[in-house]
């Protein structure tokens, strides 16, 4: 039995262009030194062909070394306890509807939905319109007045804090509406590289 995973918005953005998130991934998991079972949460697959999993308590599982090597299972047959903070938080977060010995558990992990505020907001990710007072969002590509911003010792002029629009750019698979730059001429990419289009 698979587990859904959520995008690795934790991983780093190092994240290179050919790594590729994992969708579905093993029940449980844990390395050779790890003293406990843990449930994965995100999983990535590098471009080695060597798989890392982000578990719910915050650890990371995959190596290289003997002693890091991963081991996974569907359940656990050996008398290792599993980690009580992966356990909670992956059934309270709905990978499993119920929790250790049929309890019901709730878990609100951090929200992938799009954000409250659009990412273009309070920056120079923006076409600027004739008049000079108004400008286009390029991550949702409305338009909002621009103003200075910053204060007498770091000013700048920005397009205002405004909801997203619905041409907001789809979110990147590593870190969603996180991290984006200019990328080329009104348009957008990753800090990461990837490029952000609107859905």
């Amino acid at each position: 039995m698979t587990v859904s995973l959520l995008p690795p918005i934790s991983y780093g953005l190092a994240a290179r262009i050919d790594d590729t998130p994992l969708t579905e991934g093993p029940r449980f998991v844990r390395t050779g030194g790890m003293s406990r079972w843990h449930r994965p949460r995100s999983g990535v697959l590098m471009a080695g062909a060597r798989t890392i999993y982000t578990v719910w308590c915050g650890q990371q599982v995959g190596g290289l070394s003997r002693a890091a090597a991963m081991l996974t299972a569907e359940t656990v047959l050996d008398d290792l306890p599993v980690c009580a903070t992966c356990d909670g938080r992956a059934v309270g977060a709905g990978q499993e509807s119920d929790g250790p010995a049929g309890r019901r558990l709730l878990f609100g992990p951090r929200t992938l939905t799009p954000p409250r505020w659009c990412p273009g907001s309070r920056t120079d990710l923006y076409e600027p319109l004739p008049g000079g007072t108004a400008a286009q969002c390029l991550a949702c590509r409305d338009v909002h007045p621009i103003r200075a911003m910053g204060g007498p010792y770091a000013s700048r002029a920005a397009i205002v804090q405004h909801p997203p629009g619905e041409a907001l750019f789809g979110p990147c698979a590593f870190h969603q509406w996180r991290h984006p730059v200019r990328a080329a001429e009104g348009y957008l990419a990753c800090a990461c590289g990837r490029p952000l289009t609107t859905p």
